[in-house]
């Protein structure tokens, strides 16, 4: 009896082994799985919108907005009266021109691409060097610049907008008591653009708990673009999916970026875009050098300048192992940040009589 039950014990035994054998031995033979894409930590999809950065001086009303949409529509605002901001912000291409470097009334290239207005609001730093810091400093920069609008003498600008009644009308009922100037010019445009929010995209109806708003697709890249594999999120963060950080990606360009207006400003460095909409604003980058979000795709999974030997790159700019089926998630869900449900109407016609700007250069 007790020989037979030691028997027993050792062909258990025995199979135990041979068959963790034969488990191991698959493990190593079996072909192997997908790795599963771990999330950057403390980062939600939930994240609130930060506040718009407006000054106390300048407090939204609709009678800024109302004068603000007109002046933004108007070539008025230019010296040879064929330029308005609208000429290189077009709401139809998502409030950017469809260049790679916009055209102003001199009929030159302007050196950068021209940036979308969406959410610009809440932009803290402006210009791709972001040289400014509030949308009315920057109205100054476009006005004046002999390559876009080129109003080299503001007062006279002021005047010329003054001898339109209808304006004059519009500045006395969205200013009450201050006198008519650039810096009510300014504080009007600057109040309509803080009017051109994008927050209802697929991507804002997932978060919000609508699991169907994202095909299996963008759910994907999604996962992808917030994962330690790519870090897309670091930079591009909920729910801007911008930052106010200067970053150097070596995209190919002789502009210095950052440091040619900063002396502590990294060469090449230039500001993080905001994604929103994205797919409505090619070309990208800063000099408009990459056609579509695949090239711009394919440009990070390559490690960006780092081919190219460029100096200072980010150290989150990095060559990264990615499929076709992957890099085609990530375009999927860089779709799904498309929300236009603000977008402005164009004016049928403005205070000066002038041709209204929808487009040019086409």
């Amino acid at each position: 009896m007790i020989f037979t039950r030691k028997w027993v014990i050792g062909i258990v035994v025995m199979l135990l082994l041979a068959s963790s054998i034969i488990f191991a031995v698959a493990r190593l033979t079996a072909p192997a799985e997908e790795t599963a894409l771990t999330p950057v930590p403390f980062i939600s999809l939930q994240e609130p919108f930060p506040p718009l950065n407006e000054p106390e001086d300048n407090p939204t009303t609709p009678e800024k907005v109302a004068l603000g949409r007109l002046l933004f529509f108007d070539p008025v605002l230019s010296e040879k009266n064929d330029v308005a901001c609208a000429t290189c912000h077009q709401p139809d291409r998502g409030l950017s021109d469809g260049r790679s470097t916009s055209i102003g009334t001199s009929g030159n290239p302007v050196p950068r691409n021209a940036p979308t207005l969406w959410n610009v609001g809440y932009v803290g730093n402006l210009f791709w060097d972001g040289r400014v810091q509030s949308l009315e400093a920057q109205a100054l920069f476009p006005l004046t610049n002999p390559d876009e609008m080129g109003d080299a003498d503001t007062d006279a600008l002021v005047a010329e907008l003054a001898a339109y009644p209808e304006y004059a009308a519009l500045f006395a009922a969205a200013f009450p008591g201050e006198p008519m100037g650039l810096a009510q010019v300014e504080k009007a445009l600057a109040a309509f653009q803080r009017t051109l929010i994008s927050n209802d995209s697929p991507f804002d109806r997932y978060a919000a708990g609508d699991l169907d708003a994202l095909t299996p697709s963008q759910r994907r890249g999604l996962e992808l673009f917030r994962s330690t594999k790519t870090r897309c999120v670091e930079c591009h963060m909920f729910p801007t999916f911008s930052s106010e950080s200067f970053r150097v990606i070596g995209v190919a360009s002789d502009d210095v970026g950052r440091a040619a207006v900063f002396e502590n400003g990294l060469v090449g460095s230039f500001k993080t875009p905001t994604l929103r909409n994205v797919a409505l604003t090619a070309p990208y980058m800063h000099n408009g050098s990459l056609a579509t979000l695949a090239e711009v795709i394919d440009f990070y999974a390559d490690g960006g300048g780092r081919v190219r030997g460029v100096e200072n790159m980010d150290l989150l700019v990095q060559k990264i192992e990615l499929s076709a089926q992957e890099r085609a998630d990530l375009t999927a869900f860089l779709m799904a940040l498309t929300d236009e449900s603000n977008r402005p109407e164009i004016p049928e016609s403005v205070p000066s009589g002038l041709p209204v700007i929808e487009t040019k250069y086409d």
